[in-house]
């Protein structure tokens, strides 16, 4: 008998014969063409339409915060520099600022616009504060832009302030014995020698009418009537006199008034 010009399809144990895989490849390349097709023509649209359901508003955020106030100064020409007196209390103001925000979905994408207005208006303090400098001439041959300098050159610590006890009219400066004490301002050396219970001291006047004081040195490196510039060595630190440790007294004198140290030195 004659074999058929056309193989017909057949099912055997499960699977197809050769003519029905041919079909399936066929069919399963379709498939995947129409998949394509849906992923380019159709998700486009499906994912706008996703964006376009979420929730999108404007909201306005409220701010508040405030706003520091500066310090005027009256200066005094007749008090050194480093003088501070406090007139008035400084008031701090407010203001208000406003966001228009965009949200979609809850969540801040951009702001809009900003909107400012002050609630309160800050008002300033007011300080008095010395504005004299005394005129030194330096070791080194240049000019003071302090009245007083720091007569251990920032060297010991400070072991009693003004007044810190009845009858204490200065500042102590505690250090090792021996330190190098330096003049704190130009001036004319009216006193150097023992000095009651200030021990070994000098007192130097200057040309403003001030006097600066240093007592319970060790030794001493000026003689009266000798002229001294900002920062030449004066003395050494000790403990003579009404002491009970190695320190310098220091003493700030303008006529019968006392005045601290502290407030004029440079620190």
């Amino acid at each position: 008998m004659e074999k058929p010009a056309v193989k017909i399809r057949k099912t055997t144990a499960g699977k197809m014969t050769e003519s029905s895989g041919i079909f399936g490849k066929l069919l399963w390349m379709a498939c995947m063409a129409a998949a394509v097709f849906l992923f380019y023509a159709v998700a486009p649209g499906m994912k706008a339409e996703a964006r376009a359901q979420v929730v999108r508003e404007t909201r306005a955020v409220t701010f508040t915060e405030k706003i520091p106030f500066r310090t005027d100064y009256i200066e005094l020409p007749n008090y050194y520099r480093g003088y501070t007196e406090h007139v008035s209390d400084g008031v701090m103001g407010e203001k208000e600022t406003t966001f228009q925000v965009v949200y979609e979905g809850g969540i801040p994408v951009r702001i809009v616009s900003v909107q400012s207005r002050e609630l309160a208006k800050p008002v300033n303090e007011v300080v008095r504060r010395g504005a004299k400098v005394l005129e030194s001439r330096t070791v080194d041959g240049g000019a003071s832009k302090v009245s007083f300098a720091n007569p251990l050159k920032g060297r010991g610590w400070l072991s009693a302030d003004f007044y810190d006890y009845h009858g204490h009219n200065g500042i102590d400066i505690a250090a090792p014995r021996g330190t190098p004490v330096y003049a704190a301002a130009e001036g004319k050396v009216s006193l150097a020698g023992w000095y009651g219970e200030y021990g070994r001291c000098v007192i130097i006047d200057h040309a403003d009418g001030s006097q600066t004081l240093y007592g319970h040195n060790s030794a001493l490196m000026v003689s009266a009537g000798q002229t001294v510039k900002q920062g030449q060595k004066i003395a050494e630190v000790g403990s003579t006199g009404n002491s009970t440790g190695n320190h310098l007294h220091l003493e700030l004198r303008v006529g019968s008034r006392f005045l601290d140290p502290l407030i004029y030195l440079d620190q």
